[in-house]
């Protein structure tokens, strides 16, 4: 899939009720499954909503499988990857860990902050160099009781840390705002019910229909539908409310300058040692 196409597709940071998970499908985990992970994420509540693990291979969906895994790293709240060791090199004797985990894995930094992705083991064998710094537990799971508290603990611990404003599409969305865009958004009031605006412009405010295209191309804010009176009726996505939220906390700050100077006095001044041309007497000009 290419970035381009992953960005508008997938990346919306409409995060879903759910922590997507990724491990190994042999019938040897499901206990670890069914008795510590999955648990131990139903425990959780994350702005009013309990949280449901996810997996690609109980997904209704009938899309390809990595279409899901791409989706489902992307809408997630959070990302846990059972990183456990599964056998030994036959040539070498060093331990190696499921592949289609670790693929799961390097999705998940690639779209999401360090802080959101989990990494959880039952060995203690060296990670892989590339992981190391990611965060992980290891976790004892014949201890069930243990082992659900131990991870639910780290869970909430990463959900904490989550800071959607570092994340890259956000960035992206507040460097490529224009003024038309800044002013809409700052006109319009932090934590207001889920309209964003609900009465129709004075006049032909072209400022207005420009900015409100260009967030909606974004995926600032979304049409929920129409007013009595034919008025478009918007509201911010999930995503939106983010970049909301840190227009209306302050833009960086900077000093006006001075008005620039113009024609060859710039130049002049740019260029050390020039001299300004010698005046030129109209009276002296060939005539046409």
């Amino acid at each position: 899939m290419y970035p381009q196409t992953y960005l508008k597709t997938f990346w919306r940071m409409e995060l879903r009720p759910q922590v997507f998970v990724a491990m190994s499908f042999a019938p040897q985990y499901e206990d670890r499954f069914n008795g510590v992970i999955a648990p131990a994420i139903r425990s959780l509540t994350i702005d009013e909503q309990c949280l449901e693990p996810y997996r690609v291979d109980i997904s209704k969906t009938g899309d390809s499988i990595l279409n899901d895994i791409s989706d489902g790293i992307a809408h997630s709240r959070l990302v846990l990857a059972d990183v456990s060791c599964v056998g030994k090199d036959s040539v070498s004797g060093e331990p190696y860990r499921n592949a289609n985990v670790m693929y799961e894995v390097g999705v998940a930094l690639a779209c999401r902050q360090p802080s959101e992705v989990l990494l959880v083991r039952d060995d203690h064998d060296k990670l892989l160099f590339d992981v190391s710094t990611t965060p992980h537990v290891t976790i004892d799971f014949t201890d069930a009781t243990t082992a659900i508290n131990t991870l639910r603990e780290h869970l909430l611990a990463r959900a904490g840390e989550q800071v959607f404003v570092q994340d890259a599409r956000v960035q992206m969305a507040i460097a490529s705002l224009s003024a038309e865009e800044i002013t809409l958004l700052k006109l319009m009031p932090v934590k207001r019910a889920k309209i964003v605006w609900d009465k129709a412009m004075v006049g032909l405010a072209n400022w207005y229909a420009l900015a409100t295209s260009r967030l909606l191309d974004k995926g600032v804010i979304t049409l929920r539908g129409e007013f009595a009176g034919g008025e478009p009726a918007f509201a911010f996505t999930s995503f939106g409310n983010v970049i909301h939220e840190t227009v209306k906390q302050g833009l960086p700050k900077f000093e006006t300058l001075s008005p620039p100077k113009l024609g060859v006095e710039i130049a002049l001044d740019t260029v050390e040692g020039a001299q300004p041309p010698a005046p030129v007497d109209s009276s002296q000009a060939p005539s046409s």
